[in-house]
């Protein structure tokens, strides 16, 4: 993992107040490509992670804190937020699974 992402990440969860849980970090380009993508995606360089939520005020709060700290790359699903800093990828994007 990058050092820098993880150090934004740990702003992150100082911010949003609360401990994180991450579900999903570092994934391989093999293994990304085994689920049929890329595998040049934030998850394979180090730079994005999946933060377990499973309530609409943690989803909030988390939401807010990774907007605060400046992540820029966000992905709001049921069960979990996707924040990424990603190289050569999208910036100022937020999408729903």
């Amino acid at each position: 993992m990058n050092q820098h992402f993880m150090n934004k990440l740990d702003t992150l969860r100082d911010v949003a107040g609360m401990p994180i849980i991450i579900n999903s970090a570092y994934r391989s380009e093999g293994w990304e490509k085994s689920k049929n993508r890329n595998g040049k995606g934030d998850h394979s360089q180090g730079r994005g992670v999946d933060i377990r939520c499973h309530t609409s005020t943690d989803r909030y709060r988390i939401l807010q804190a990774a907007i605060q700290v400046g992540f820029t790359r966000i992905g709001i699903a049921k069960t979990f937020i996707h924040v990424g800093e990603g190289e050569n990828l999208p910036r100022e994007v937020i999408w729903m699974y």
